[in-house]
């Protein structure tokens, strides 16, 4: 078993967990953590237990490692196009926190640098592994739902001062919008639960949020190519504890969360609960990074495409970047943007 070498890049709250997470998988050693400050790096290396682990603070030192294979970027979102880039030229696999990138231009920049390096990637929406998620798409497959026309997935989490990210993420150069810094979580969820890519958005925002430098509550309503609708909020104003709401309609049955109730199921009167763990919580230690880490590892083995790539994630962000833009233009906008 080929056992692949780690390198951490940025050292805040959720680096910690992926550090966890790859220690937790025996094919993978964590040999390098790297942070623009020493300080912190040397910080996450002391929480999370890697005596062993280099401590770097330039990056290029790190991407110069032959003992490196996988390079984790946990750095700002504005960050992220040059550091996948750097690490793509490298020929180092990456797993990229969300977002991926801000911009269009960063975001293609990043497909066609990894495109032609042939490494494998991973964007970070970690929700995915949630076991709700797979409660769901058991439904799905069993046909308890049936065709899916109406997806409605919300992302609602109040960041304040308390959250670390928070001074640099809430600002327009480094945040830059409700749906691009958090509520992308959402966006891809309507993407994985209605199996299509979003074609048109419209959206609103409530201007004149006290905690960021851009809205911070933002809904979009879209189209998606196979025929279906869906809504999503982003609400990063919020004053009570986080949701991620999802409630999908069928044409044979309807899930809200973890209830379903199903035209398959004959004599059913209301909605059948399925115990399984939520994702009720914005901490990160919450998350299920680990079946992120094993997924990332098993594509990397067998040499496969992961449905999480950046390539196959470009729509999630091309639908928010759209959402940020019909917002101020006040009209809908088609995808793929130009």
């Amino acid at each position: 078993m080929n056992q692949y070498g780690v390198a951490v890049h940025g050292a805040g709250w959720v680096a910690a967990e992926h550090v966890r997470a790859f220690d937790a998988d025996s094919r993978a050693h964590v040999v390098a953590i790297s942070s623009r400050s020493k300080s912190s790096a040397i910080r996450l290396a002391q929480e999370t237990e890697q005596t062993d682990a280099v401590i770097e603070t330039e990056l290029d030192d790190v991407l110069a490692r032959e003992d490196v294979d996988v390079l984790v970027v946990c750095t700002p979102h504005d960050l992220h196009p040059a550091n996948v880039i750097a690490a793509a030229e490298a020929g180092k696999h990456v797993l990229i926190e969300k977002p991926a990138a801000l911009d269009l231009t960063g975001l293609r920049a990043m497909r066609n640098a990894l495109s032609v390096a042939g490494v494998v990637s991973v964007v970070g929406f970690v929700l995915r592994w949630n076991p709700l998620f797979d409660v769901i798409k058991a439904q799905q497959a069993n046909g308890a739902l049936g065709d899916i026309y109406m997806a409605e997935v919300d992302y609602v989490h109040g960041l304040g001062p308390w959250y670390d990210q928070h001074k640099w993420s809430r600002t327009l150069a480094q945040g830059r919008s409700s749906f691009l810094n958090a509520g992308c979580h959402a966006v891809d969820a309507l993407r994985y639960f209605t199996e299509s890519d979003v074609v048109e958005v419209s959206a609103y925002t409530v201007v004149g949020s006290e905690r960021f430098e851009y809205p911070g509550t933002a809904v979009m309503i879209c189209k998606f190519s196979n025929g279906a609708i869906g809504k999503s909020l982003s609400n990063l104003d919020d004053r009570a504890p986080y949701k991620f709401r999802i409630s999908l309609y069928g044409d044979r049955g309807t899930m809200l969360d973890n209830r379903v109730h199903s035209q398959t199921v004959v004599g059913q009167t209301d909605y059948a609960t399925i115990p399984t763990v939520l994702p009720d919580s914005g901490d990160v230690s919450h998350h299920p990074f680990r079946g992120e880490v094993s997924h990332l590892l098993d594509c990397i083995e067998k040499g496969d495409e992961s449905p999480l790539s950046l390539a196959n994630s470009v729509n999630t962000h091309e639908a928010c970047i759209a959402a940020d833009i019909s917002a101020v233009e006040g009209r809908p906008v088609e995808l793929p943007l130009p």
